[in-house]
């Protein structure tokens, strides 16, 4: 899995905003559209975004996929064998990974996706307050995944894949 790397926003030169939320990084959105919290959120775009109070895997699956992200995981949310086994995307689109939050939100991750030697390795952006970067509770997030220690609050939903040039999400009440 190879060295861990202790400044991720050095190491993978993602240069992101705070104020702006893991949604609209893995959107590789930077300048959301929508009036709303500070936040992005899923479902927004399309008119029918997420909320605390109905948050579930299916219906946080369903927006993301109205905003204009693509299923890649044939509609089965949650497979723990479909999370070990990510799909492979072309090189005009990139993959995202699907979390639930069961503390009623969500959590996003996507592959770097930047053209370099490093463009299959995960990173997330843990809030809006924090830098994107690729680690958690010091654990590199690397190629797979399925490794990183995501529990107990967050469940694999689903493999998505947006174009390289991203998906563009808007900002809403959560």
């Amino acid at each position: 899995m190879g060295a861990k790397i202790k400044s991720g926003k050095g190491a993978i030169m993602v240069p992101w905003t705070n104020g702006l939320n893991c949604y609209s990084f893995a959107a590789k959105c930077d300048m959301p559209g929508g009036t709303g919290a500070v936040s992005c959120v899923p479902g927004a775009r399309a008119g029918a975004s997420v909320t605390a109070v109905t948050i579930d895997k299916k219906s946080l699956y369903h927006a993301c996929v109205a905003d204009g992200f693509e299923d890649v995981s044939g509609g089965v949310i949650g497979s723990d064998y479909k999370f070990k086994n990510p799909p492979h995307c072309d090189n005009a689109h990139y993959l995202v990974a699907v979390f639930y939050d069961n503390r009623h939100s969500f959590h996003f991750a996507r592959q770097l996706a930047d053209g370099s030697k490093n463009q299959r390795q995960w990173v997330h952006k843990p809030s809006a307050v924090q830098d994107a970067h690729n680690m958690q509770n010091a654990w590199y997030l690397g190629e797979d995944i399925s490794n990183v220690p995501w529990g107990p609050y967050f469940e694999f939903v689903a493999y998505l894949i947006a174009p390289l040039a991203g998906v563009t999400v808007n900002r809403a009440a959560f």
